[in-house]
């Protein structure tokens, strides 16, 4: 799956270049869907990976966004507990950690985003249950 998206992030500027140039109705169109398309595809990304994460003694805050958006509190006892993923990019092997709540994703942290997170990964073994690696 990565190679594709790499490859379709290659790819299609210049599909997108070529298409304006030879198409009079493209011209306007086709760039403005390649935006919608690159503005949809960033945003899911900070949706589901940029958060902001504060760990107390009983509680968890998360931030969407890179801290932008809205807090939400959780208590360690509301939760599932965390999985693991593991992505190998162009800086090497970054590990995420997700943390669940009714099976579904509330927040997270990463080796590549977050600089504490050796320190904060600790926490969360301490206080919710490792649910183990995520493939």
């Amino acid at each position: 799956m990565p190679i594709f998206i790499v490859t379709w992030f290659s790819i299609s500027p210049l599909l997108v270049i070529y298409l304006s140039f030879k198409s009079p109705v493209a011209s306007i169109f086709l760039p403005i869907l390649f935006l919608f398309f690159v503005i949809f595809f960033w945003l899911k990304v900070f949706r589901t990976r940029a958060f902001q994460v504060e760990i107390d003694e009983s509680v968890i805050i998360v931030k969407g966004c890179f801290g932008i958006g809205k807090s939400k509190i959780y208590r360690f006892n509301e939760l599932d507990g965390f999985d693991t993923l593991f992505e190998s990019g162009k800086l090497g092997l970054a590990e995420f950690l997700f943390i669940l709540k009714n099976g579904k994703r509330i927040g997270g942290i990463s080796s590549f985003y977050h600089v504490n997170y050796d320190k904060m990964k600790l926490l969360l073994q301490k206080d919710l249950v490792d649910l183990g690696e995520r493939k």
